[in-house]
Protein backbone atom coordinates (compact mmCIF):
# COMPACT_ATOMS: atom_id res chain seq x y z
CA UNK A 1 0.00 0.00 0.00
CA UNK A 2 1.48 3.22 -0.82
CA UNK A 3 2.04 6.12 1.34
CA UNK A 4 -0.98 8.33 -0.13
CA UNK A 5 -3.40 5.60 0.10
CA UNK A 6 -2.73 4.80 3.57
CA UNK A 7 -2.51 9.13 4.16
CA UNK A 8 -5.92 8.68 2.79
CA UNK A 9 -7.09 6.25 5.00
CA UNK A 10 -6.13 8.02 7.60
CA UNK A 11 -7.80 11.39 6.70
CA UNK A 12 -11.07 8.69 6.34
CA UNK A 13 -10.58 7.44 9.59
CA UNK A 14 -9.82 11.31 11.29
CA UNK A 15 -13.28 12.42 9.59
CA UNK A 16 -15.48 9.41 10.50
CA UNK A 17 -14.22 10.22 14.27
CA UNK A 18 -15.48 13.69 13.99
CA UNK A 19 -18.63 12.46 12.56
CA UNK A 20 -19.41 10.33 15.61
CA UNK A 21 -18.05 13.02 17.69
CA UNK A 22 -20.50 15.68 16.20
CA UNK A 23 -23.13 12.89 16.51
CA UNK A 24 -22.50 12.67 20.24
CA UNK A 25 -22.49 16.55 20.93
CA UNK A 26 -25.49 16.78 19.31
CA UNK A 27 -27.24 13.55 21.27
CA UNK A 28 -25.89 15.61 24.44
CA UNK A 29 -27.68 19.02 22.98
CA UNK A 30 -24.14 20.94 23.98
CA UNK A 31 -21.81 22.64 21.07
CA UNK A 32 -18.00 21.77 21.44
CA UNK A 33 -15.98 23.86 22.89
CA UNK A 34 -14.51 25.92 19.75
CA UNK A 35 -13.26 29.27 19.03
CA UNK A 36 -13.39 29.91 15.21
CA UNK A 37 -12.77 33.67 15.19
CA UNK A 38 -9.30 32.86 16.88
CA UNK A 39 -9.21 29.63 14.30
CA UNK A 40 -9.54 32.76 11.68
CA UNK A 41 -7.06 34.77 12.83
CA UNK A 42 -4.11 32.02 13.27
CA UNK A 43 -4.87 30.94 9.44
CA UNK A 44 -4.45 35.09 8.41
CA UNK A 45 -1.84 35.90 10.60
CA UNK A 46 0.71 32.47 9.10
CA UNK A 47 -0.60 33.71 5.87
CA UNK A 48 0.85 37.71 6.40
CA UNK A 49 4.46 37.11 7.99
CA UNK A 50 7.26 35.10 7.14
CA UNK A 51 8.53 32.36 9.49
CA UNK A 52 5.15 32.79 11.95
CA UNK A 53 4.09 29.34 11.02
CA UNK A 54 6.93 28.23 13.42
CA UNK A 55 5.62 29.83 15.96
CA UNK A 56 2.71 27.58 16.05
CA UNK A 57 3.85 24.52 15.06
CA UNK A 58 5.22 23.27 18.46
CA UNK A 59 1.96 24.56 20.31
CA UNK A 60 -0.63 22.89 17.34
CA UNK A 61 -1.42 20.95 14.58
CA UNK A 62 -3.96 20.57 11.98
CA UNK A 63 -6.64 18.55 13.53
CA UNK A 64 -6.56 21.01 16.90
CA UNK A 65 -9.00 22.91 14.49
CA UNK A 66 -12.59 22.67 15.30
CA UNK A 67 -13.93 23.79 11.35
CA UNK A 68 -12.89 21.12 9.00
CA UNK A 69 -12.13 23.89 5.92
CA UNK A 70 -10.05 25.78 8.64
CA UNK A 71 -8.31 22.08 9.20
CA UNK A 72 -7.98 21.66 5.49
CA UNK A 73 -6.07 24.83 4.89
CA UNK A 74 -4.02 24.43 7.87
CA UNK A 75 -2.43 21.02 6.46
CA UNK A 76 -1.88 23.36 3.84
CA UNK A 77 0.25 25.48 5.34
CA UNK A 78 2.32 22.62 7.16
CA UNK A 79 3.12 20.98 3.73
CA UNK A 80 4.55 24.27 2.48
CA UNK A 81 6.40 24.85 5.93
CA UNK A 82 7.99 20.50 6.00
CA UNK A 83 8.84 21.54 2.40
CA UNK A 84 10.84 24.69 2.88
CA UNK A 85 8.45 26.85 0.83
CA UNK A 86 7.08 30.31 1.16
CA UNK A 87 3.54 30.69 3.08
CA UNK A 88 1.53 33.47 2.12
CA UNK A 89 -2.16 34.84 0.61
CA UNK A 90 -0.94 33.29 -3.23
CA UNK A 91 0.97 29.80 -2.40
CA UNK A 92 -1.81 28.91 -0.20
CA UNK A 93 -4.10 29.21 -2.67
CA UNK A 94 -2.44 27.86 -5.31
CA UNK A 95 -1.68 24.70 -3.48
CA UNK A 96 -5.39 24.17 -2.85
CA UNK A 97 -5.52 24.63 -5.98
CA UNK A 98 -3.91 21.93 -6.88
CA UNK A 99 -5.14 19.28 -4.63
CA UNK A 100 -8.59 20.25 -5.33
CA UNK A 101 -9.71 21.59 -2.15
CA UNK A 102 -10.03 25.29 -2.90
CA UNK A 103 -13.79 25.26 -3.75
CA UNK A 104 -14.21 23.53 -0.47
CA UNK A 105 -13.31 25.61 1.99
CA UNK A 106 -14.98 28.65 0.08
CA UNK A 107 -12.81 29.93 -2.61
CA UNK A 108 -10.17 32.28 -2.82
CA UNK A 109 -12.67 34.83 -1.50
CA UNK A 110 -12.12 32.96 2.14
CA UNK A 111 -8.43 32.96 2.20
CA UNK A 112 -8.04 36.76 1.37
CA UNK A 113 -10.55 37.63 4.05
CA UNK A 114 -8.73 35.67 6.28
CA UNK A 115 -5.89 37.91 6.20
CA UNK A 116 -7.95 41.03 5.72
CA UNK A 117 -9.00 40.78 9.61
CA UNK A 118 -5.68 40.19 10.68
CA UNK A 119 -3.06 43.29 11.17
CA UNK A 120 0.00 41.40 12.55
CA UNK A 121 0.96 37.91 14.20
CA UNK A 122 1.94 39.36 17.32
CA UNK A 123 -0.65 37.58 19.00
CA UNK A 124 -0.38 33.96 17.39
CA UNK A 125 1.46 32.26 20.31
CA UNK A 126 -1.39 33.30 22.52
CA UNK A 127 -4.11 32.34 19.69
CA UNK A 128 -2.76 29.33 19.05
CA UNK A 129 -2.57 28.53 22.88
CA UNK A 130 -6.65 28.72 22.71
CA UNK A 131 -6.96 26.74 19.72
CA UNK A 132 -4.94 24.11 21.61
CA UNK A 133 -6.78 24.85 25.19
CA UNK A 134 -10.31 24.23 22.72
CA UNK A 135 -9.00 20.67 21.09
CA UNK A 136 -7.71 19.39 24.33
CA UNK A 137 -11.41 19.98 26.19
CA UNK A 138 -13.27 18.57 23.04
CA UNK A 139 -10.55 15.41 23.19
CA UNK A 140 -11.42 15.17 26.96
CA UNK A 141 -15.36 14.92 26.61
CA UNK A 142 -14.54 12.04 23.45
CA UNK A 143 -12.40 10.21 25.73
CA UNK A 144 -14.51 10.09 29.02
CA UNK A 145 -17.48 9.63 26.53
CA UNK A 146 -15.99 6.40 25.07
CA UNK A 147 -15.22 5.57 29.32
CA UNK A 148 -18.41 5.97 30.07
CA UNK A 149 -19.90 3.57 27.35
CA UNK A 150 -17.23 1.09 28.12
CA UNK A 151 -18.19 1.23 31.84
CA UNK A 152 -21.93 0.07 30.77
CA UNK A 153 -20.17 -3.05 28.78
CA UNK A 154 -20.72 -6.59 30.03
CA UNK A 155 -17.46 -7.72 28.48
CA UNK A 156 -14.81 -8.13 30.99
CA UNK A 157 -12.31 -7.82 28.38
CA UNK A 158 -13.10 -3.84 27.91
CA UNK A 159 -13.53 -3.78 31.29
CA UNK A 160 -9.71 -4.30 31.93
CA UNK A 161 -9.07 -1.56 28.79
CA UNK A 162 -10.98 1.24 31.44
CA UNK A 163 -8.23 1.69 33.56
CA UNK A 164 -5.71 2.68 30.54
CA UNK A 165 -8.24 4.71 28.54
CA UNK A 166 -8.78 6.62 32.27
CA UNK A 167 -5.04 6.83 32.58
CA UNK A 168 -4.31 7.94 29.17
CA UNK A 169 -6.84 11.11 29.30
CA UNK A 170 -6.04 12.19 32.66
CA UNK A 171 -1.89 12.01 31.61
CA UNK A 172 -3.63 13.99 28.16
CA UNK A 173 -5.32 16.34 30.25
CA UNK A 174 -2.05 16.93 32.59
CA UNK A 175 0.31 17.17 29.76
CA UNK A 176 -1.31 20.18 28.10
CA UNK A 177 -0.83 20.85 24.18
CA UNK A 178 2.92 19.54 24.49
CA UNK A 179 5.34 18.12 26.30
CA UNK A 180 7.80 20.44 24.97
CA UNK A 181 8.67 23.56 27.45
CA UNK A 182 11.09 26.06 26.66
CA UNK A 183 14.22 26.04 29.15
CA UNK A 184 13.37 29.67 30.06
CA UNK A 185 10.06 28.13 31.77
CA UNK A 186 12.24 25.33 33.29
CA UNK A 187 14.36 28.00 35.05
CA UNK A 188 12.29 29.83 36.32
CA UNK A 189 10.72 26.99 38.02
CA UNK A 190 14.20 25.80 38.92
CA UNK A 191 14.74 29.04 40.70
CA UNK A 192 11.71 29.37 43.07
CA UNK A 193 12.60 25.85 43.80
CA UNK A 194 15.86 26.95 45.16
CA UNK A 195 14.44 29.84 46.72
CA UNK A 196 12.00 27.76 48.70
CA UNK A 197 15.82 25.76 50.10
CA UNK A 198 16.75 28.70 51.14
CA UNK A 199 14.33 29.99 53.66
CA UNK A 200 13.77 26.49 54.45
CA UNK A 201 17.63 25.97 55.14
CA UNK A 202 17.35 29.40 56.67
CA UNK A 203 14.81 27.75 59.14
CA UNK A 204 17.08 25.12 59.74
CA UNK A 205 14.60 22.81 57.53
CA UNK A 206 15.27 19.94 55.31
CA UNK A 207 14.62 20.78 51.87
CA UNK A 208 12.80 17.52 50.91
CA UNK A 209 10.38 15.76 52.67
CA UNK A 210 12.04 14.86 55.96
CA UNK A 211 13.17 11.26 56.88
CA UNK A 212 13.41 11.56 60.67
CA UNK A 213 17.02 11.13 60.73
CA UNK A 214 19.42 14.11 60.75
CA UNK A 215 22.44 11.67 59.25
CA UNK A 216 19.66 11.04 56.52
CA UNK A 217 18.70 14.24 56.02
CA UNK A 218 21.81 15.45 55.22
CA UNK A 219 23.05 12.41 52.31
CA UNK A 220 19.88 12.81 50.86
CA UNK A 221 18.27 15.87 51.22
CA UNK A 222 15.16 14.74 51.97
CA UNK A 223 12.52 12.74 50.23
CA UNK A 224 12.70 14.20 46.65
CA UNK A 225 9.63 14.93 44.95
CA UNK A 226 9.17 11.98 42.18
CA UNK A 227 11.37 9.64 43.39
CA UNK A 228 10.95 5.76 44.07
CA UNK A 229 12.85 4.92 47.21
CA UNK A 230 12.98 1.04 47.30
CA UNK A 231 13.43 -0.19 51.28
CA UNK A 232 14.52 -3.97 51.68
CA UNK A 233 15.18 -6.28 54.48
CA UNK A 234 14.48 -9.92 55.62
CA UNK A 235 11.70 -10.55 57.24
CA UNK A 236 11.28 -9.69 60.81
CA UNK A 237 14.33 -6.68 60.13
CA UNK A 238 12.17 -3.88 60.96
CA UNK A 239 11.12 -2.12 57.63
CA UNK A 240 7.53 -1.40 58.05
CA UNK A 241 8.74 -0.10 61.67
CA UNK A 242 10.96 2.34 59.77
CA UNK A 243 8.60 3.13 57.34
CA UNK A 244 5.75 4.13 59.73
CA UNK A 245 7.02 5.15 63.13
CA UNK A 246 9.81 6.67 61.45
CA UNK A 247 9.02 8.46 58.03
CA UNK A 248 6.11 8.24 58.09
CA UNK A 249 6.21 10.41 61.28
CA UNK A 250 8.40 12.01 60.69
CA UNK A 251 6.77 13.71 57.77
CA UNK A 252 3.40 14.07 59.04
CA UNK A 253 4.57 16.15 61.76
CA UNK A 254 6.35 18.67 59.16
CA UNK A 255 2.50 18.81 57.89
CA UNK A 256 3.26 16.96 54.40
CA UNK A 257 0.18 14.46 53.99
CA UNK A 258 1.05 10.33 53.99
CA UNK A 259 -0.68 7.95 52.24
CA UNK A 260 -0.02 4.23 53.90
CA UNK A 261 -1.58 1.30 51.97
CA UNK A 262 -0.48 -1.34 54.11
CA UNK A 263 -1.09 -4.50 51.99
CA UNK A 264 0.69 -7.29 55.20
CA UNK A 265 -1.09 -5.23 58.03
CA UNK A 266 -4.72 -4.19 58.52
CA UNK A 267 -5.31 -0.60 59.59
CA UNK A 268 -5.75 -0.99 63.59
CA UNK A 269 -3.03 -2.99 64.08
CA UNK A 270 -0.55 -0.13 62.14
CA UNK A 271 -2.25 2.66 63.95
CA UNK A 272 -1.30 1.07 67.16
CA UNK A 273 2.31 0.52 65.84
CA UNK A 274 1.97 4.39 65.56
CA UNK A 275 0.25 5.28 68.82
CA UNK A 276 2.73 3.09 70.50
CA UNK A 277 5.58 4.87 68.72
CA UNK A 278 4.47 8.61 69.16
CA UNK A 279 3.66 8.26 72.88
CA UNK A 280 6.58 5.99 74.03
CA UNK A 281 4.20 3.56 75.45
CA UNK A 282 5.82 -0.24 76.42
CA UNK A 283 4.16 -2.70 73.97
CA UNK A 284 3.89 -5.50 76.38
CA UNK A 285 1.52 -3.49 79.00
CA UNK A 286 -0.25 -2.45 75.92
CA UNK A 287 -0.21 -5.76 73.99
CA UNK A 288 -1.50 -7.68 77.26
CA UNK A 289 -3.71 -5.12 78.92
CA UNK A 290 -1.52 -4.15 81.91
CA UNK A 291 -1.60 -0.13 81.29
CA UNK A 292 -0.25 1.39 83.86
CA UNK A 293 -1.46 4.96 84.40
CA UNK A 294 1.44 6.48 83.23
CA UNK A 295 1.04 4.37 79.86
CA UNK A 296 -2.54 5.58 79.89
CA UNK A 297 -1.61 9.19 79.91
CA UNK A 298 1.16 8.64 77.28
CA UNK A 299 -1.42 6.33 74.97
CA UNK A 300 -4.48 9.46 75.35
CA UNK A 301 -1.89 12.05 74.43
CA UNK A 302 -0.48 10.10 71.37
CA UNK A 303 -4.45 9.33 70.14
CA UNK A 304 -4.97 13.00 70.77
CA UNK A 305 -1.68 13.95 68.69
CA UNK A 306 -1.84 11.64 65.99
CA UNK A 307 -5.49 12.64 65.30
CA UNK A 308 -4.26 16.23 64.13
CA UNK A 309 -1.55 14.34 61.98
CA UNK A 310 -2.33 13.88 58.00
CA UNK A 311 -2.22 10.33 57.97
CA UNK A 312 -4.21 8.33 55.67
CA UNK A 313 -4.55 4.46 55.36
CA UNK A 314 -5.75 2.11 53.02
CA UNK A 315 -5.41 -1.59 54.38
CA UNK A 316 -7.46 -3.18 50.79
CA UNK A 317 -6.13 -6.18 50.63
CA UNK A 318 -4.32 -7.21 47.53
CA UNK A 319 -4.90 -4.62 45.48
CA UNK A 320 -4.01 -3.87 41.55
CA UNK A 321 -0.83 -1.86 41.21
CA UNK A 322 -3.63 0.41 39.13
CA UNK A 323 -6.19 0.81 41.78
CA UNK A 324 -2.94 2.56 43.86
CA UNK A 325 -2.27 4.57 40.94
CA UNK A 326 -5.49 5.80 40.85
CA UNK A 327 -6.17 6.43 44.43
CA UNK A 328 -3.18 8.67 44.80
CA UNK A 329 -4.03 10.59 41.87
CA UNK A 330 -6.96 11.33 43.56
CA UNK A 331 -5.56 12.20 46.94
CA UNK A 332 -2.77 14.29 45.18
CA UNK A 333 -5.49 16.33 43.29
CA UNK A 334 -7.25 17.15 46.83
CA UNK A 335 -3.71 18.10 48.76
CA UNK A 336 -3.63 14.88 50.52
CA UNK A 337 -0.79 13.28 49.52
CA UNK A 338 2.78 14.80 49.48
CA UNK A 339 4.55 10.78 50.14
CA UNK A 340 3.46 7.75 49.55
CA UNK A 341 4.51 4.56 51.77
CA UNK A 342 3.76 0.86 50.04
CA UNK A 343 4.09 -2.19 52.89
CA UNK A 344 5.15 -4.39 50.65
CA UNK A 345 6.18 -4.90 46.80
CA UNK A 346 5.44 -8.34 46.55
CA UNK A 347 2.11 -8.51 47.93
CA UNK A 348 0.97 -5.59 45.50
CA UNK A 349 -1.01 -7.58 42.35
CA UNK A 350 -1.05 -7.25 38.67
CA UNK A 351 -3.71 -7.30 36.38
CA UNK A 352 -4.49 -10.70 34.72
CA UNK A 353 -3.39 -9.72 31.13
CA UNK A 354 0.26 -10.00 32.86
CA UNK A 355 -1.02 -14.34 33.48
CA UNK A 356 1.39 -15.13 30.82
CA UNK A 357 4.84 -13.63 32.36
CA UNK A 358 6.91 -14.85 35.35
CA UNK A 359 6.73 -13.69 38.81
CA UNK A 360 10.18 -11.50 38.12
CA UNK A 361 8.47 -9.58 34.74
CA UNK A 362 5.42 -8.99 36.76
CA UNK A 363 7.45 -7.47 39.67
CA UNK A 364 9.35 -4.89 36.94
CA UNK A 365 5.96 -4.02 35.55
CA UNK A 366 5.13 -3.07 39.09
CA UNK A 367 7.62 -1.04 39.91
CA UNK A 368 8.44 0.70 36.52
CA UNK A 369 4.72 1.23 36.81
CA UNK A 370 4.77 2.99 40.52
CA UNK A 371 8.21 4.59 39.23
CA UNK A 372 5.75 6.50 36.90
CA UNK A 373 3.63 7.26 39.40
CA UNK A 374 6.13 8.91 41.70
CA UNK A 375 6.89 11.08 38.24
CA UNK A 376 3.41 11.83 37.42
CA UNK A 377 2.32 13.02 40.68
CA UNK A 378 5.29 14.82 41.54
CA UNK A 379 5.84 13.07 45.08
CA UNK A 380 8.38 10.46 46.74
CA UNK A 381 7.09 7.17 46.67
CA UNK A 382 8.94 4.61 49.58
CA UNK A 383 8.42 0.94 48.44
CA UNK A 384 9.09 -2.03 50.91
CA UNK A 385 10.42 -5.31 49.82
CA UNK A 386 11.52 -8.52 50.81
CA UNK A 387 15.38 -9.56 50.03
CA UNK A 388 15.90 -13.24 48.89
CA UNK A 389 17.77 -15.44 51.05
CA UNK A 390 21.18 -15.01 49.37
CA UNK A 391 21.97 -12.81 52.62
CA UNK A 392 21.55 -15.64 55.21
CA UNK A 393 23.86 -17.96 53.71
CA UNK A 394 26.96 -15.61 53.77
CA UNK A 395 29.06 -14.62 56.42
CA UNK A 396 28.75 -11.23 55.95
CA UNK A 397 25.36 -10.46 56.74
CA UNK A 398 25.50 -6.67 55.53
CA UNK A 399 22.49 -6.82 52.20
CA UNK A 400 23.27 -6.42 48.39
CA UNK A 401 21.44 -5.07 45.31
CA UNK A 402 21.78 -9.32 44.16
CA UNK A 403 19.69 -10.00 47.25
CA UNK A 404 16.33 -8.24 46.22
CA UNK A 405 13.66 -10.70 45.45
CA UNK A 406 13.01 -10.89 42.15
CA UNK A 407 14.29 -7.99 41.47
CA UNK A 408 14.15 -8.22 37.72
CA UNK A 409 14.29 -4.28 36.63
CA UNK A 410 13.80 -3.05 40.78
CA UNK A 411 16.82 -1.38 40.83
CA UNK A 412 17.14 0.13 37.66
CA UNK A 413 13.64 2.11 38.37
CA UNK A 414 14.68 2.98 41.60
CA UNK A 415 16.15 6.22 42.56
CA UNK A 416 17.51 5.09 46.30
CA UNK A 417 17.58 1.60 47.74
CA UNK A 418 17.77 1.39 51.79
CA UNK A 419 19.04 -1.78 53.11
CA UNK A 420 17.56 -1.61 56.89
CA UNK A 421 19.11 -4.31 59.05
CA UNK A 422 20.82 -5.35 62.55
CA UNK A 423 23.94 -7.37 63.02
CA UNK A 424 22.41 -8.58 66.56
CA UNK A 425 19.82 -10.22 65.08
CA UNK A 426 22.21 -12.94 63.08
CA UNK A 427 24.69 -12.30 66.55
CA UNK A 428 23.32 -11.14 70.09
CA UNK A 429 27.27 -10.16 71.10
CA UNK A 430 27.79 -8.33 67.42
CA UNK A 431 30.36 -5.30 67.86
CA UNK A 432 31.83 -2.80 65.70
CA UNK A 433 35.75 -2.51 64.88
CA UNK A 434 36.17 -0.80 68.37
CA UNK A 435 34.68 -3.17 70.09
CA UNK A 436 31.49 -1.36 71.27
CA UNK A 437 28.16 -3.30 71.17
CA UNK A 438 25.68 -2.71 68.23
CA UNK A 439 22.43 -3.76 70.48
CA UNK A 440 19.84 -1.37 69.35
CA UNK A 441 21.84 -0.72 66.40
CA UNK A 442 20.19 -0.38 63.52
CA UNK A 443 22.00 0.18 60.35
CA UNK A 444 20.61 1.41 56.86
CA UNK A 445 22.53 0.70 53.98
CA UNK A 446 22.58 2.93 50.96
CA UNK A 447 23.36 0.91 48.02
CA UNK A 448 21.82 3.17 45.65
CA UNK A 449 21.60 6.82 45.42
CA UNK A 450 20.90 8.07 41.42
CA UNK A 451 21.73 11.86 42.82
CA UNK A 452 24.44 11.20 45.28
CA UNK A 453 26.71 8.60 46.98
CA UNK A 454 26.00 5.47 48.62
CA UNK A 455 27.28 4.54 52.36
CA UNK A 456 25.75 3.59 55.66
CA UNK A 457 23.74 5.73 57.76
CA UNK A 458 23.08 4.70 61.73
CA UNK A 459 20.38 4.77 64.33
CA UNK A 460 19.91 3.73 67.63
CA UNK A 461 16.64 1.32 67.66
CA UNK A 462 14.32 1.44 70.83
CA UNK A 463 12.62 -1.81 70.28
CA UNK A 464 10.50 -1.64 73.37
CA UNK A 465 9.00 1.47 72.28
CA UNK A 466 9.37 0.51 68.70
CA UNK A 467 11.18 3.99 68.13
CA UNK A 468 14.55 5.58 66.19
CA UNK A 469 16.97 7.85 67.22
CA UNK A 470 19.79 9.61 65.44
CA UNK A 471 23.51 7.92 66.14
CA UNK A 472 26.37 9.78 67.50
CA UNK A 473 27.79 9.88 64.31
CA UNK A 474 30.87 11.82 62.79
CA UNK A 475 30.68 13.90 65.46
CA UNK A 476 27.37 15.02 65.12
CA UNK A 477 25.21 15.17 68.39
CA UNK A 478 23.43 12.28 69.97
CA UNK A 479 19.85 12.54 70.36
CA UNK A 480 19.14 13.46 74.41
CA UNK A 481 15.67 11.56 74.10
CA UNK A 482 18.14 8.49 72.57
CA UNK A 483 20.81 9.40 75.71
CA UNK A 484 17.87 9.23 78.16
CA UNK A 485 16.64 5.41 77.38
CA UNK A 486 20.24 4.04 76.17
CA UNK A 487 21.74 5.05 79.55
CA UNK A 488 18.46 3.98 81.26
Amino acid sequence: MGKNSTDHMKEQFKALERKKQTEIDLAYGKIPPQAIEIEEAVLGAVMLEKDAIFRVLPIIQSDAFYKESHRLIFKVVEELASANESIDLLTVTRKLMDVSLLEKVGGPGEITRFTRHVASAAHIEKHSRIIADKYYQREMIRRFQQLIATAYSDDIDELEMMYSMHTQAIDSLLAGNTGMTHIRDVLVKATKKLEQRVVLAQKGLTPGVPTGLADLNRKNKGWQAADLVIVAARPSMGKTAIAINLFAKAAAVRGVPVCIFSLEMENIKLSNRLVLSYGGVQRDNFEQGTMTDDDWRAYNQAVKELECLPIYIDDTPGPHVRYIDATVRNKVRKGECGLVIIDYLQLVETPDTYGNKNREREVAEISRALKKMAKANGVPVILLAQLNRGVENRPDKTPRLADLRESGAIEQDADVVIFPWRPCYYDINAEDDMGNSLKNIMFLEIAKYRDGGTGTILAKHNEDLTQFFDYSYHGYPESPEANAWMEG
